[in-house]
């Protein structure tokens, strides 16, 4: 073993440990719930597979909102690299072996696992081997889901603020009830050491070959400023892994200066701002706004999308009504 390896073991005091790892078990808790939120056609038996079932995560507003479990799962994410960055690597190790053993008896493996799930599956495994700047990086350049000093975000403010109140009175006990003890002091046991380390490592090389060339740029933890537009084939690869996030509706998506409106038939995510729009223009503001207007779209990738949202071929010659202005 190292010097400097040594060095870091002998001044790592069992608080560092203990508050690593059960920042660690936060990060999966949401990792849980966010599969059993935004995968549950994916993982039926995600109640059988799931491994802390005594999860404190009480929230409701995520069910409806799949987007908002993501964001809430990014966030916390970048808690724990908050955490974890500056603490000695064995520990960061000790807790990968961890991941390995959760991966191995959940049963997660490169065929059942979907893609935008196998990023954060390779965005954890990047944080505990000392690579969290994408994700540091990616929250400075945050585009909020709702918009700053609406009643929403000041609502979102306030429940961040009491949880993380929550979390530093228990970590002010842990770190007393801990003063004057070293790693050593501690154990803590695994609450996945029924699954195998080396499947679970296994599993996640050949999850992480699949997405480690993407993860840099076609990845990102939360919406970005300024994000690129997406091409029509990777919009329909989402439409097809997350059919529940998406829906086909007609808008408005123009006001004109005679009190009229433009309608239109558009894809649109459910994290889009339908309320968006350019004040000199009286457009929807389209720019890194998932909302895509129809007339993007061939034919033969509409029928793409109507089949991954099981929309009809009755109920899509509906949907396609000419595109028209109408009196408000």
């Amino acid at each position: 073993m190292k010097k400097q390896q040594i060095q870091q073991q002998e001044q790592t005091t069992a608080y560092d440990k203990k508050v690593t790892h059960d920042m660690f078990l936060i990060v999966m808790e949401w990792l849980e719930k966010y599969i059993e939120i935004v995968y549950k056609d994916e993982f039926p038996d995600w109640e059988n597979r799931k491994q802390i079932h005594d999860n404190n995560i009480k929230r409701k507003d995520i069910y409806s909102n799949p987007e908002m479990a993501e964001n809430t799962l990014s966030t916390q994410l970048l808690l724990f690299e908050s955490t974890s960055g500056d603490k000695a690597s064995f520990i960061r190790e000790e807790i990968k072996q961890e991941f390995y053993q959760w991966i191995s008896v959940v049963g997660i493996n490169e065929n059942n696992c979907p893609e935008r799930l196998k990023q954060f599956i390779f965005g954890i495994n990047e944080i505990l081997e000392g690579r969290g700047e994408k994700i540091r990086r990616e929250v400075e350049n945050r585009r909020p889901l709702v918009e700053p000093n609406s009643p929403e975000y000041m609502e979102q403010v306030k429940k961040l603020f009491a949880h993380t109140q929550v979390i530093s009175q228990e970590e002010i006990k842990t770190e007393e009830s801990l003063v004057g003890k070293t790693h050593k002091d501690i154990v803590i046991e695994s609450k996945f050491s029924s699954g195998s380390i080396e499947q679970g490592e296994e599993a996640f090389k050949r999850i992480a070959s699949g997405v480690s060339s993407s993860h840099g740029s076609g990845f990102h933890f939360f919406p970005q400023k300024g994000q690129q537009k997406r091409t029509n084939s990777e919009i329909i690869q989402d439409v097809r892994q997350n059919p529940r996030n998406w829906r086909i509706d007609e808008i408005v998506v123009e006001y004109d200066n005679y009190g009229r409106v433009r309608q239109e038939m558009v894809l649109i995510h459910q994290s889009a701002n339908l309320n968006d729009y350019d004040q000199r223009t009286g457009k929807l503001n389209l720019a890194g706004n998932p909302v895509y207007q129809a007339s993007r779209f061939n034919a033969e990738e509409v029928a793409q999308i109507n089949q991954a949202l099981n929309i009809t071929q009755q109920q899509a010659q509906v949907k396609q009504e000419p595109y028209k202005w109408s009196w408000q």
